[in-house]
């Protein structure tokens, strides 16, 4: 599948905007862009320290680093070479390694090999492998429906005379190794998109979409599953009530241990929203695998197997010299998973980038490898091993640790990158789409930031760049640990700090 036309829009919008990016960052061989205004750095550190230890953010641990990007001036700091833990600030990192390792035009193949003959009678005798290579959008995300790209591939076959497959479907997820989780994510979170299993061969988001509706009062809630399939079994025992009362059960869903038999449980209010809640499925390649011989049937190419079989070890796999290329779906660029990271903060595809990583630049698609290749470009950038600690690409691990200086040093090498017009634009901005829709609104930062959010429990992140219309560009990091306050709370604080930041260097 192509890029789709908003997609190659915005490619060449970022295109566009280098030039503009070129002149914030100062880059050699331009002329810098003067402040209109004499900077009050004294004034703005008195201020953020002033907030950041009132009450209630006085228990809070704050990290800070405020840097001119041109001259590399630091601004303001606190607690900048400590470490802490980032959340989705971590996603930074890992869309900045792939930039710069495999370049923004870099694309997956998810391939349809087959070891059999093609027999006149449109019989394939033997199996057809599905095999994947970490594509985070073998979904609806690009195209129409999840099972678009599914129908694609067996519109391939089709052309090819087939009409039967005399084995079954086989599973091939061997590109990357078989670990789908790290060992200290949440278990409850295990459950949603935002800690889905990773596979080299994913399947809408290894998620089922779960939209829900309230029913009549004492009925069960409306609730329809997407994508349809055998692979899963769902109960509804919810329960549509005229309120949900304080200390009830509110809607919720679980899975019997290691199986994809799911229920929905608890109280939904009668005047509740239609929403969409997204469950994590166990073993994604299956998953994948079924709905695409269900694609099959359904588009009337007949499997005579079933169940599907998956593959994870590369020893096993079934794909040689002797395979035929039947189809292959090719992805949208990177620039476009880039995008998906940073701008909607995706985790299961920043952590299939990771391994994508690991497999390119060090032969080996494990978080170990992945790591180990984010941390070769950190050192040419400049971060010492010891200013960062790596568990995961999406920052959902507490383990994650780096300092504010080191996230700082990065964006302003981001700035002066070949692909920094990409990195640049994969963040989200005030009002626009992304994870800052709802911030900044008729503030004085409202078309000065552009920046990546970052949430987990006591944790709250902001780290990107503030172009201030009359200054030069400024690349920030502020991170609020080990707080006891609603997340809504520290949130006020960052914007603050950052509408604080604007005024000063503005002059406005």
């Amino acid at each position: 599948a192509g890029v789709s036309a908003g997609a190659t829009a915005g490619a060449l919008l970022l295109l566009l905007l280098l030039p503009a990016l070129d002149g914030c960052a100062g880059r050699p061989g331009t002329s810098p862009t003067p402040h209109t205004a004499a900077p009050d750095d004294a004034g703005v550190a008195r201020s953020l320290d002033a907030l950041f230890e009132s009450r209630p953010y006085h228990r809070t641990t704050w990290g800070a680093q405020i840097v001119d990007v041109r001259s590399g001036r630091t601004l303001y700091e606190r607690n900048a070479p400590r470490l802490m833990i980032p959340a989705s600030n971590m996603k930074l990192l890992v869309t900045a390694a792939a930039l710069d390792a495999l370049g923004p035009h870099y694309r997956y193949r998810t391939s349809l090999y087959a070891n059999g003959e093609l027999r006149p009678d449109g019989t394939l005798s033997g199996n057809l492998i599905l095999y994947g290579r970490g594509d985070p959008n073998i979904s609806g995300r690009y195209v129409a429906g999840p099972t678009a790209i599914f129908s694609a591939l067996a519109d391939s076959l089709a052309c090819r005379g087939v009409r039967r497959v005399e084995g079954g479907i086989v599973a091939d997820q061997s590109w990357f190794d078989a670990d789908p989780t790290r060992p200290d994510w949440e278990a409850y979170d295990l459950l949603w998109w935002y800690a889905a299993p990773v596979s080299a061969l994913s399947f809408n988001d290894n998620s089922i979409d779960f939209t829900i509706r309230p029913g009549r009062p004492g009925e069960p809630a409306l609730i329809s599953a997407a994508p349809p399939s055998g692979f899963y079994s769902f109960r509804n025992l919810s329960r549509t009530v005229t309120r949900v009362d304080s200390g009830a059960v509110a809607l919720d869903f679980k899975r019997d241990p290691g199986t994809n038999r799911i229920t929905a449980y608890g109280d939904v209010a009668a005047d509740a929203q239609t929403e969409t809640e997204s469950f994590a499925v166990v073993d994604p390649a299956a998953y994948a695998a079924t709905v695409f011989r269900e694609t099959l049937e359904a588009e009337g190419i007949a499997v005579a197997r079933d169940p599907v079989t998956v593959v994870s070890d590369p020893r096993l796999s079934p794909v040689d010299s002797t395979s035929r290329l039947l189809a292959e779906h090719v992805s949208p660029p990177l620039e476009a998973v880039v995008n998906s990271i940073n701008l909607r903060s995706q985790n299961l595809h920043a952590e299939l980038l990771l391994k994508t990583l690991g497999k390119e630049k060090r032969g080996e698609g494990s978080w170990a490898a992945g790591i180990a290749a984010e941390r070769d470009f950190l050192r040419r950038v400049g971060i010492a091993d010891d200013g960062v600690s790596i568990r995961d690409g999406s920052g959902l691990s507490e383990g994650n640790l780096v300092t504010p200086g080191a996230l700082v040093t990065l964006l302003r090498h981001m700035l002066r990158h070949p692909h920094g017009g990409i990195f640049f634009g994969s963040l989200p901005a005030a009002g626009g789409e992304g994870s800052l829709r709802s911030r900044f609104s008729n503030s004085p930062a409202a078309d000065a930031i552009h920046a990546k959010t970052g949430t987990l429990e006591h944790v709250n992140s902001l780290s990107g760049y503030l172009v201030p219309v009359r200054g030069d560009t400024l690349a920030f990091s502020i991170i609020a640990n080990n707080h006891g306050l609603e997340s809504s709370q520290v949130v006020a604080a960052l914007d603050s700090a950052v509408v604080t930041v604007v005024r000063g260097y503005r002059g406005s």
